[in-house]
């Protein structure tokens, strides 16, 4: 549990980044949505997409963002495999 002082900042914080002024509001409900969905946060997606209507997030965006979010960890496994590779062609152990 944050210390109360360390817990106002990171609120502080936490609604500058999702109220930033700076995005439209549904474009930042799906840069929010992607991001907890890439970091695996159930209770972020709960929230994010119980929001998506009023924001007037369509079901074709929600997959939209959701099919990038697995492109990009597909991408982030497949180039981990290749630098194990890499490693191991260099004489590297693996497995042990």
């Amino acid at each position: 549990m944050l210390p109360e002082k360390q817990q106002t900042k990171f609120s502080e914080f936490y609604n500058a980044a999702r109220n930033n002024d700076i995005l439209d509001p549904k474009t930042t409900l799906l840069l929010n949505l992607a991001a907890a969905m890439a970091l695996g946060c159930t209770p972020c997606m709960e929230t994010y997409l119980a929001t998506a209507g009023k924001e007037g997030v369509t079901a074709e965006e929600i997959g939209a963002v959701q099919g990038a979010v697995m492109a990009v960890a597909a991408g982030r496994v497949n180039a981990q495999v290749r630098e194990v590779e890499r490693r191991m062609q260099k004489g590297g152990a693996c497995c042990g």
